[in-house]
């Protein structure tokens, strides 16, 4: 009764929530970052253990082998999310954990086992899974090191097709939530364009490494080629999910996208604010408009020259269009654009726009965090939402992923990185923007999801850039602590559902999460 008393204390007696109780708070994973256990039970290589085992691609050539060790750790991770309040928790399946050669003649059933053991679990402490059916690792099995296979392989949509109707079955009755795909601009424009990425693939003048590495390229086409499979793998896999199995399983499916907002680099310029709208378009929409309305963007369409973007044929249209319940955003940072209007040759330059992260007068958008490409601006975060309530007629909208990595913190001294204010300011101010976008301009935003709940293995980077609300200390094995963002996450969940957003606007995030560290401390004393 003591607890009780003292929990009700902390969230205050109002009633007046400001979201919705059904609204989805959770944490993301991505199961190559964090599961480790590579060669366990009947694994097989992904594109991913390929390419980072060649030296110079990942930081330091560290590896995902181990990770988080998540594969056998997950049992202490779920408490954390009982603990901080999360109820949603987003994975990744291993595909090649579950069909080794990729196929599904050669069903691993030891993967079956883990996956189903996991999802067991979640359900169990009351937090609900939702599944990303793709995070990158497309089975080694697949990469020839040729421009005809990976997703350069029309066939590979056929492949993932029947690798989604195998997941639908095993694991459906367990999961309500499917994404079918992660960033496909990430793993297309940077796997296949830049080649920094697996499978390494590009041309000759952005990396002497990619010949060695993915077998050549070509920067200029491949990334259109590529994202055009993984579209129609997308629509297959819709397709399939509602054909058979979503009348009984009764759940949900789409995909994730990234994007930033920008802002123009000379307002008193009418181009660079064109730039705005059609940045947006080539970040959000290439991915987003064929879902909605079976075509690639306008913008695009006029915009990239010598035939290089796909076109869909009537059929493949028909099947994409309307292949969502809902759409799915990973936002993390923004900056300005500048209209040039000079056509281009790769999907970097093809928007005819150069981006920046500062303006003309040389104003920074927001902080840089320790990852390079990322700039702090938390506005972005509700333009973006309200661009994509009005482009895509108000759909229900997943933030599936929103964190930041904190300048210095993989250097710092432990019992320093938990206290980890640049993440709390990050996260109280996009998630302040966020309840804006929902209660002011009503934007059906259903969930939040913050990406980490535990640092991990971020790709190239390595682990020497942390984005989880939880330190995990490699150096001793691999022991999980709750950073002050966790708890400033676990204030915020209790506080937007029981009071109006207004009410915290005069309550700092340090103040929030030292509430919710001495309520922690109390409830968790035994």
């Amino acid at each position: 009764m003591g607890k009780l008393i003292v929990y009700l204390l902390f969230i205050g007696l109002s009633c007046a929530a400001v979201l919705p109780s059904d609204f989805a708070w959770g944490t993301a994973t991505a199961a190559f970052q964090v599961e480790g256990a590579w060669n366990v039970s009947g694994r097989g290589p992904s594109i991913w253990d390929y390419f980072q085992n060649f030296p110079g691609r990942i930081y330091d050539n560290e590896t995902a082998q181990i990770a988080d060790d998540f594969y056998d750790r997950y049992p202490s991770d779920i408490k954390l999310l009982q603990q901080l309040g999360v109820k949603n928790f987003r994975v990744s399946l291993s595909w090649t954990r579950l069909l080794p050669n990729g196929l599904t003649s050669n069903v691993n059933q030891a993967g079956v086992q883990f996956y189903n053991t996991l999802l067991d679990a979640l359900l169990a402490a009351g937090i609900q899974p939702y599944v990303t059916l793709y995070h990158w690792d497309l089975p080694q099995t697949f990469n020839n090191l040729t421009a005809q296979s990976t997703w350069l392989d029309p066939d590979v949509a056929n492949k993932f097709n029947a690798y989604a109707d195998f997941c639908f079955s095993t694991f459906g009755n367990k999961v309500k939530y499917w994404l079918t795909m992660n960033e496909i601009q990430t793993f297309t424009w940077i796997g296949y364009g830049v080649g920094t990425h697996a499978p390494g693939r590009c041309s000759p003048s952005w990396g002497d490494w990619c010949q060695q590495v993915g077998g050549g390229g070509n920067s200029s086409t491949e990334p259109y080629i590529a994202a055009h499979n993984a579209l129609l793998a997308h629509g297959l896999a819709v397709q399939t999910y509602r054909n058979k199995y979503q009348k009984t399983q009764k759940g949900k499916i789409g995909m994730t996208i990234n994007s930033g907002y920008n802002l123009p680099w000379d307002t008193s310029d009418e181009d660079d604010y064109k730039a705005v709208q059609y940045s947006l378009a080539f970040q959000y929409g290439w991915f987003a408009d064929p879902q909605a309305f079976g075509r690639y963007p306008t913008e695009m369409s006029e915009l990239i020259t010598g035939n290089r973007l796909p076109t869909f044929t009537t059929e493949q249209s028909n099947m994409l269009k309307g292949s969502y319940d809902f759409l799915g955003l990973n936002y993390y940072a923004s900056g300005y654009v500048h209209w040039t209007g000079t056509p281009g040759d790769n999907y970097g330059n093809d928007g005819r726009y150069t981006g920046s992260p500062y303006n003309k007068t040389g104003h920074l958008i927001g902080p840089f965090a320790q990852s390079s490409w990322l700039n702090v601006y938390p506005p972005g975060l509700r333009a973006l939402l309200n661009w994509i309530k009005v482009r895509y007629n108000d759909p229900d909208i997943y933030i599936f992923e929103n964190g930041v990595s904190c300048p210095g913190e993989n250097d710092m001294p432990e019992a320093q990185a938990l206290n980890d204010t640049f993440r709390m300011d990050y996260v109280y101010n996009h998630v302040m923007n966020m309840v804006d976008a929902i209660v002011n301009d009503k934007v059906k935003v259903r969930g939040y999801f913050l990406w980490s709940l535990l640092d991990n293995f971020e790709w190239t980077d390595g682990y020497s850039v942390r984005f989880g609300i939880t330190y995990v200390n490699y150096n001793q094995n691999l022991t999980r602590t709750i950073k002050n963002s966790g708890y400033l996450y676990q204030s915020l969940i209790g506080y937007l559902g029981t009071h109006h957003a207004e009410e915290l606007k005069n309550v700092s995030p340090y103040a929030l999460a030292e509430r919710a560290k001495t309520l922690n401390s109390y409830i968790y004393q035994d």
